[in-house]
This record gives structure tokens, sequence and C-alpha cells, in this order.
């Protein structure tokens, strides 16, 4: 195959992605889509990097796909109703309770 070789899609947050840029920055110059992509995400990444990871692995034990983990850290949904919104990505009912909770963790990040 010419070219590079393409690896899996793999969802990640607005925090994962800033970091991903910004190594490669480092490594060499980005191309266009990168450089709006890295401001875009120097602006509205909401949490660092390693609170991402630790809420996406919160995120997960509730059930979540990575994709959807990914979108709840990116958005950082500010109410209960925003938060169901964002979780109808899942294609998937959730419990009141887990709602509750998975909220609740939000809310744990957001006040760092």
């Amino acid at each position: 195959m010419i070219g590079k070789q393409h690896s899996e899609p793999n969802a990640v947050s607005m925090p994962e992605a800033l970091s991903i840029l910004e190594e490669r920055k480092k490594e060499g110059e980005l191309g266009y889509e990168q450089e709006i992509t890295l401001e875009h995400v120097k602006k509205f990444a909401k949490v660092s990097k390693a609170d991402a990871e630790k809420m996406s692995k919160e995120l997960l034990e509730f059930g979540l796909s990575k994709k959807g983990a990914a979108k709840i850290i990116d958005v950082m949904p500010i109410s209960v109703l925003q938060l169901k919104q964002v979780l109808i990505i899942e294609r998937r009912n959730f419990e009141e309770e887990t709602i509750a909770k998975i909220f609740e963790t939000i809310e744990k990040y957001r006040k760092r």
C-alpha cells in the first residue's frame, strides 16, 4: 500500500486530542487542519488530560462506550436534561439512577 498506514478510528476527548496535537507539533510542523483543530481544542477543552482519563474510566464503568464518554467529557453537561441529550449517542436507555450517578461524576470533575 502506498502512503501512510491507517489505524482503526478511536474516539478521544478534546483534552486527549490537545495532548496528541501538542506532541506532534513538537515533532514537526502541523498541517492546516491540525493547526485549526489545535486552536479549537485549546479554547474548548474543559478539563485537563489527566482528569479526562480518570473521568473516562469512571464513565466506562457505567456501561458507556468510549465515544459516549468522550462526548460527555467534551460537553461537560450542566444539567441532567443536557446529559440525557448527550446520552442519545449511546442509542440505549439508562435508568434514572444511573444517569444521576453519571451526572455526579461530571460534577466532581467540573469543580477541579
